[in-house]
């Protein structure tokens, strides 16, 4: 069964895996024999904050039916989600962005928690893969 999180009305990819990890060895670590993480640890530590940060707004943003504050907060995540390689998270947010613009989600009352529990997905992934 797969981990990956749905959202009616929300369509990407779900086979894709949480993480592209060399998608991040190419963008962030550069050359192969470079095994210093202290770059990808900054990053990543920045974009976990400030994401998270973000996303503590987001229960009262869906209980509102706030569609363009959804819509703003899963596309601040989505760049740096790509950056770092975690390119579900990115599909699905990117999904849901597609779906608030295409008017075909509308009733948001039930999407914090999945939205929520593929962020922490992907994080737990980042840091089992990099010993965090």
């Amino acid at each position: 069964m797969s981990t990956a999180p749905q959202i009616e009305h929300v369509h990407y990819d779900e086979t894709c895996p949480i993480m592209d990890r060399d998608q991040i060895d190419t963008l962030i670590l550069g050359d192969v024999g470079d095994t210093d993480t202290s770059l990808v640890r900054e990053l990543f530590d920045l974009f976990s904050n400030e994401s998270a940060a973000k996303l503590e707004a987001l229960p009262a943003v869906c209980e509102k039916g706030d569609l363009l504050e959804l819509r703003n907060i899963v596309h601040f995540i989505v760049g740096s989600a790509c950056h770092l390689g975690l390119v579900r998270l990115a599909a699905f947010y990117r999904a849901i962005e597609r779906a608030v613009d295409e008017q075909q989600l509308t009733d948001i009352t039930e999407v914090a928690a999945p939205i929520l529990r593929e962020f922490e997905l992907a994080r737990e992934a980042f840091r089992e893969d990099f010993n965090f």
